[in-house]
């Protein structure tokens, strides 16, 4: 059955050198138009709000080194959720990032970043907490570096999966890192019946654990996003990680109790959303 309606939020802020995102021929706004010419009730909310900003509250050296620390944690826990931590690659990648935080401590002591990242927190779960409040069916959540070069075969091969009779809690619409690059390859494999139904050739791939190509693109069924919610809702405010390890961290409770389950979550190869930001700085490079 085709979703009655979709929520599609954009994550911005008004000095964003992505700026253009938030108009007319922003892809927000594109899918917005794309289903409703397909008679998909949809609903569109760009937020450019800083809300941290807007409701600030003291932010100390303590905080900032303790979210580093847990953040190296998290990684490191997730490398074995994915099943993939014992690697000599990911152990030396963890063991730098300690070196680095011990020697850049002083530079972990301010809060800029802090701010950075509570902005960009608060951004995503006031979203999704909208998307919820909606009832929409399901909810595209976009960070206005996201850029799809054809909107009509994303919507159409979104809807298919949408409509397909599966379980599918979540869909990865982007590509920041390769899917060897975020170490789900192991765990991702074709679904029998399952297929993109868009304009171009694409694999819909089935993920035996629930994971993320980064927070830039992904579709959540919105009764599955209040599950997201409620544990966001459950979990103390610090320390403060960036919302990708946030919802990492959510994911492998979730599976753990049962609430998302194998092939549940979708990654699509190659994905009809590129993270612009990301391209950039691989080109810099």
């Amino acid at each position: 059955m085709a979703p009655a309606s979709v929520f599609i939020g954009l994550v911005s802020y008004e000095k964003s050198s992505f700026a253009h995102s938030q108009g007319p021929a922003g892809l927000a706004a594109t899918i917005h138009v794309a289903l409703r010419n397909s008679g998909i009730g949809s609903h569109q909310l760009v937020n450019t709000s800083n809300f941290f900003d807007e409701h600030p509250f003291p932010l100390t050296p303590k905080m900032a080194r303790e979210s580093v620390r847990e953040e190296i944690r998290l990684e490191s826990k997730w490398g074995e959720f994915l099943e993939r931590g014992g690697r000599p690659g990911q152990l030396l990648r963890l063991a730098g990032r300690r070196v680095q935080f011990l020697l850049d401590w002083k530079k972990n002591s301010q809060d800029r970043e802090l701010r950075r990242l509570l902005n960009i927190e608060y951004s995503h779960v006031d979203l999704y907490r909208r998307a919820v409040e909606s009832r929409a069916s399901w909810a595209i959540i976009l960070e206005d570096d996201a850029v799809g070069s054809d909107v009509s075969d994303l919507v159409s091969g979104l809807l298919a999966l949408a409509e397909s009779c599966t379980n599918t809690k979540m869909i990865n619409l982007s590509e920041s890192f390769t899917l060897d690059q975020v170490g789900v390859r192991n765990l991702l494999g074709p679904i029998e019946g399952l297929s993109w139904s868009g304009t171009a050739v694409r694999a819909v791939l089935g993920s035996r654990k629930p994971a993320t190509n980064t927070v830039c693109a992904i579709a959540f069924r919105t009764d599955f996003l209040a599950k997201i919610l409620s544990d966001f809702d459950a979990q103390p405010t610090f320390p403060i990680v960036p919302i990708d390890w946030k919802l990492n961290a959510s994911l492998m409770r979730l599976h753990e109790s049962g609430a998302i389950g194998v092939n549940e979550c979708l990654f699509i190869e190659p994905a009809p959303i590129i993270q612009l930001s990301m391209v950039r700085d691989r080109e810099a490079k």
